[in-house]
């Protein structure tokens, strides 16, 4: 049970401590209450000499257990808030190579199947403490009233603990399968959920993704569960049928062998049957106990996965980064994909290159290529494998990978759009908000009121317009744009490739873009190829205009060359 008890802080561990003690007060309140009731119905009693202590023993026994339970309450949602806090931040500073390898599934088990499962835990925390005084009290007063009986009542609870510890042998090994095909299920919701539209424009794969993925894992998930359970089960009933066996063993096979007093055994009866409910309630919750120590163990492993492969910098940048457009520098800058087996399946580089401020660099080539591997290497979300990265003649490392990042704006072809515009300050005033909607044709549709978009559920090229906003709020010295304008309408296209990049040129940024639309390419300053991993640089043919002048970037609308400039 360490697994377990190892997420508790400091605070956590007095506020248990403070459940436990409150539960046996209130578990040994209510043996005392008992043994009170036994006494007072014993002929001659005097009710005066019981009903204060009956009173009191009530009250002890109320407020100990509201103190308790109060007290587990706070401590089981502490618990949840302190570990999904926590796993959350680890999984934020992980490198995107491993979170790719780790899978979102896995991630989201933990967050929520497993959290749950370790607070659950805790919060039985004072019925164990409940019962278990309730039952070490009881065995107190049974040996109080006649040590002989006692020993029969211990040598059949030897027999129910040792049984049930074999039964629960097997029973956890089940736990433990069930909680793998758990991550299987979360796996498959998630791909569910992102391929929706695929699964429902063709039935086939629809049925075959539903009975041969989903039904499968559930299935499996379910039926290693239950045998778990079932074992579970035949324990707890196997320990109550011991219980009522000392009964009438006391009732109706002891007095055959010796006189027992009719008070020592109706004490007997009226303890143990008052123990059997506790120690079935003590039964029943080793298996959620079991449960969270399976699921602390996924907590705990994944923890370790991580601590060896997080930044150890923080998620905070050491200094702010530059406001001017420094020279980016990559030297034999290399990047291998490799297979489950460890073998190298793709090998990006090594490449050799140089961006230079206010310059336009187009990268093409076939899918597979390695375009996206290579913009993942240039903002800094892959670590090259060998090679060296330098701005402005500053290598970078983990020292400072995070300061280095914070000079990039990025669109990805698979980018996610917040609702919220996160990390930006005093955006009630800034005014160019509004121009930003104006001119990417979106306010009649899109308004910002209280730091969040009124509306994400646009078509892709209308939210890709406002993960345009977004980076011209950012103001970073370095643009990369990963297929931006592929769901642009033809006008938007042209405005893209005339306009913006125009725009952020001519302020000195660097612009990146991993583009298909060779009708654009003669606007490029530049324009890198790769190909299996390789990479070339290939001449810039600037088209003619009807007078034989070069054709470039049409000189942008002041409206444009203002949109970024004071954000």
């Amino acid at each position: 049970m360490s697994d377990l008890f190892g997420f508790l802080s400091f605070r956590s561990w007095i506020a248990l401590l403070i459940a436990a003690l409150t539960g046996m007060v209130s578990g040994l309140s209510g043996v005392a209450l008992l043994a009170v009731i036994n006494g007072a119905l014993q002929p001659p009693a005097s009710i005066d000499e019981y009903w204060p202590v009956f009173v009191g023993l009530c009250g002890s026994f109320i407020a100990a257990r509201l103190v308790s339970e109060y007290v587990v309450i706070f401590l089981g949602q502490n618990t949840i808030r302190d570990l999904r806090i926590r796993l959350c931040r680890e999984i934020l500073e992980l490198p995107l190579a491993e979170f790719q390898k780790m899978g979102p599934g896995k991630a989201l088990a933990n967050l929520t199947e497993d959290v749950a499962a370790v607070s659950e835990a805790f919060t039985r925390i004072p019925s164990i403490c409940v019962n278990i005084a309730v039952v070490f009290g009881g065995l107190g007063y049974l040996g109080w009233l006649s040590r002989d009986i006692l020993w029969i009542v211990l040598g059949a609870m030897a027999v129910g603990v040792l049984s049930f510890r074999t039964i629960q042998y097997w029973a956890y090994r089940w736990l433990v399968v069930a909680r793998e095909h758990e991550d299987s299920v979360y796996r498959y919701i998630r791909n569910m959920t992102d391929g929706i539209k695929e699964l429902k424009l063709n039935q086939p794969r629809r049925r075959a993704f539903l009975s041969d993925c989903v039904e499968a894992s559930i299935i499996n998930c379910r039926r290693n569960r239950l045998s778990a359970m079932l074992w579970y089960a035949v324990a707890i009933n196997w320990g109550n049928g011991l219980f009522y066996a000392v009964i009438g063993t006391i009732l109706f096979i002891l007095p055959q062998w010796q006189e027992i007093p009719s008070e020592i055994a109706r004490g007997y009866c009226l303890i143990i049957l008052y123990m059997a409910m506790p120690l079935q309630l003590l039964l029943e919750v080793i298996p959620i106990l079991s449960k969270a120590r399976v699921s602390a163990g996924k907590i705990h492993a994944l923890e370790k996965g991580l601590s060896g492969k997080n930044q150890d910098y923080g998620l905070l940048p050491r200094r702010d980064p530059e406001t001017r457009t420094p020279i980016l520098e990559l030297s034999k800058v290399q990047h291998c994909y490799r297979g489950e087996d460890g073998r190298v399946e793709f090998v990006l580089g090594p490449i050799d290159l140089t961006l230079y401020p206010g310059e336009i660099v187009f990268i093409i080539g076939g899918n597979g290529s390695g375009k996206s591997t290579l913009a993942f290497l240039l903002v800094g979300l892959y670590r090259p494998e060998s090679g060296e990265i330098q701005l402005d003649g500053e290598p970078i490392n983990d020292g400072n990978l995070e300061y280095y990042r914070q000079h990039f704006s990025a669109i990805f072809f698979d980018f996610f759009l917040f609702e919220n515009l996160l990390g930006f300050d005093n955006l009630e005033s800034n005014s160019k908000i509004w121009e930003y909607l104006k001119h990417l044709d979106l306010a009649h549709k899109v308004t910002v009121k209280d730091g969040k978009f009124s509306t994400v559920n646009l078509s892709q090229g209308q939210r890709k317009r406002l993960a345009l906003l977004v980076a011209y709020l950012e103001d970073r010295p370095f643009y990369v744009f990963d297929e931006w304008a592929a769901d642009q309408d033809p006008i938007f296209k042209r405005i893209f490739y005339r306009e913006i990049l125009g725009s952020l040129k001519s302020r000195g940024k660097t612009v990146i873009v991993i583009t298909h639309d060779d009708a654009y390419f003669s606007l490029a300053d530049r324009c890198l190829k790769l190909r299996d991993g390789k990479l070339f640089e290939v001449p810039v043919a600037k088209a003619s205009d009807s007078h034989g002048r070069a054709e470039n970037f049409a000189a942008p609308t002041t409206t444009m060359l203002e949109v970024g400039h004071g954000a």
